[in-house]
């Protein structure tokens, strides 16, 4: 069963947050690969799905670094939490985990 729980999100001044195993997980690295991340999500038996702010971003004043003014939307089904809130290439994204039990 995963250690990972929900936690309360206290975001930074730019909206950023992540949870503090995810943290441990990234350990400062730019990027992981997808076999490692997936390896990392099945030894925690977690799910995940990821919200990008800019999908259809039409205002380009609103695409910038703050981000604290963006409520990503919640994944539908129970358990979802927020594992990360940070900026990609992409984009600023939310990375929702939940338990695979609760799936």
């Amino acid at each position: 069963m995963s250690k990972i729980k929900e936690m309360p999100v206290v975001r930074d001044g730019y909206g950023y947050w992540t949870h503090p195993e995810y943290e441990k997980f990234c350990d400062g690295r730019e990027y992981i690969s997808t076999e490692e991340f997936n390896a990392w999500m099945e030894e925690n038996n977690l799910q995940y799905v990821l919200c990008f702010r800019d999908e259809g971003c039409a205002d380009l004043d609103a695409c910038d670094a703050d981000i604290s003014a963006w409520e990503p939307e919640r994944p539908e089904g129970d358990g979802w939490f927020i594992g990360s809130i940070h900026d990609t290439e992409d984009g600023p994204v939310c990375v929702w985990l939940r338990n695979k039990a609760e799936a």
